[in-house]
């Protein structure tokens, strides 16, 4: 192997690593055809790919959903992940982990196809304090989610278009996101996001499942974290004049953990941030980070 090749040089695909300059998949591929295909993004610190298992779970749920069955075992798809990591000297660093459907026809069924088609790749992930003291702006989209009863948000696919759209669509080139209503006027999610508001009361609350979003890890894992704390929550329909009228606003992913909204269209959120429930989560979602990583390295 190649040491001279800088850091994010390889991606594997299947069971073997290829130099990222010439990976490449067959042009009758169905996640590049089609959109599909099922993913999974998640963040490693020192190396160490955090809440590994959970990502894995809902991969499977989500192949699950597309009638793909995944041939790996969870360990042996833990261990290929690893084996990219080192190959890239990377230990801060964003993942994807993509199941592709394999080659075929658009008229074949999925008993027909196959087999899978696995893609991993990582990168390393700059620090973002400065974002992280300041907040970002988000926007309200014109556009709304998937119905879930025509491609349930639910399901982490390959096919993206809603989200991209809406993104494409944003009025501000220094808006960081932008939320998706539901039909019914309901927030939703982000782009690439979920969302939380602490409203007058101080209870935290996020978009209900049912409103049409993706269950987030890490905003599971905030939810765990905040009950932990003995912090008021709750799982509900909200809609966008109730984030206007937030006293916090933030946002969760993997890659981006914990992020503070500063400002909601023309509506600022007022000073310091972070807010004092999303720095409180934070730093809880920092110790777990630190406790979860420790257990991996001493095999616990």
């Amino acid at each position: 192997m190649d040491r001279a090749l800088p850091a994010s040089a390889y991606v594997l695909i299947d069971d073997e690593l290829h130099p990222r300059a010439r990976a490449a998949l067959p042009v009758s591929d169905r996640g590049f055809l089609f959109g599909d295909a099922v993913y999974e993004t998640l963040r490693a610190y020192g190396g160490c790919p955090f809440l590994l298992e959970e990502h894995l779970q809902r991969l499977r749920r989500s192949a699950t959903a597309l009638y793909l069955d995944l041939p790996w075992t969870d360990a042996e798809l833990a261990a290929r992940l690893r084996r990219l990591l080192a190959a890239n000297r990377i230990g801060e660093g964003r993942i994807r982990i993509t199941v592709t459907r394999g080659s075929g026809d658009v008229r074949a069924r999925p008993d027909q196809l196959g087999p899978p088609r696995l893609v991993m790749s990582a990168e390393p992930l700059a620090a973002e304090d400065e974002v992280i003291q300041e907040g970002v702006k988000v926007e309200i989209s014109r556009r709304v989610r998937n119905l879930p009863d025509a491609l349930d948000p639910a399901i982490k696919s390959g096919n993206l278009l809603n989200n991209l759209l809406a993104r494409f669509e944003m009025k501000d080139p220094d808006s960081f996101e932008v939320l998706l209503p539901n039909q019914q006027g309901e927030l939703t999610e982000g782009s690439l996001s979920n969302l939380f508001i602490v409203d007058e009361t101080g209870r935290l609350r996020t978009p209900a499942l049912a409103s049409g979003l993706l269950p987030g890890i890490t905003r599971a894992l905030v939810l765990e974290l905040a009950a932990l704390e003995g912090l008021a929550t709750a799982e509900v329909a909200i809609m966008p004049a109730e984030l206007l009228a937030a006293r916090e606003a933030f946002l969760t992913a993997s890659t981006i953990e914990i992020l503070p909204v500063a400002q909601v269209e023309e509506r600022m959120f007022p000073a310091p941030l972070p807010g004092p429930r999303t720095l409180l989560l934070r730093e809880r979602y920092r110790a777990r980070v630190r406790d979860y990583c420790r257990r991996q390295s001493s095999g616990a």
